[in-house]
């Protein structure tokens, strides 16, 4: 019996361990080969934007990058925040435009955009 009450204790520990961050098994995606292709960056930007076809990957990022922004990326892990802040930067540098689109789309009162860029900026 103890045993019982020891498990139904023990086992929510687990499951909120879990839930404390994001599926991690895109924490290492391959960021240089996406910020030295150009067109690769365009296709996950309209992949973003409802504006193209959107890979396997794209299709779980373009899922969560609405919570992402509105909780400020409270459930990203450290390589996940890098990974963020990384992306953002290379649409800075080379999609400006397309970043102010996806800011309205993710963001259409301004109201997250800055505390979501302020949390990933220190990654």
């Amino acid at each position: 019996m103890q045993l019982i009450v020891l498990v139904f204790l023990v086992f929510p520990l687990f499951i909120s361990a879990e839930d404390k961050y994001y599926d991690r098994r895109y924490d290492y995606y391959d960021l240089d080969n996406l910020f030295q292709n150009p067109r690769l960056l365009r296709k996950y930007m309209n992949c973003f934007l409802d504006k193209g076809p959107c890979t396997p990957v794209g299709r779980v990022f373009k899922q969560l990058l609405p919570e992402v922004v509105m909780s400020a990326c409270a459930k990203c892990s450290p390589s996940q925040r890098r990974l963020a802040r990384n992306t953002f930067e290379a649409f800075d540098k080379y999609l400006a435009d397309s970043r102010d689109e996806l800011k309205r789309k993710l963001d259409p009162q301004n109201v997250y955009f800055e505390k979501f860029l302020k949390a990933i900026s220190t990654a």
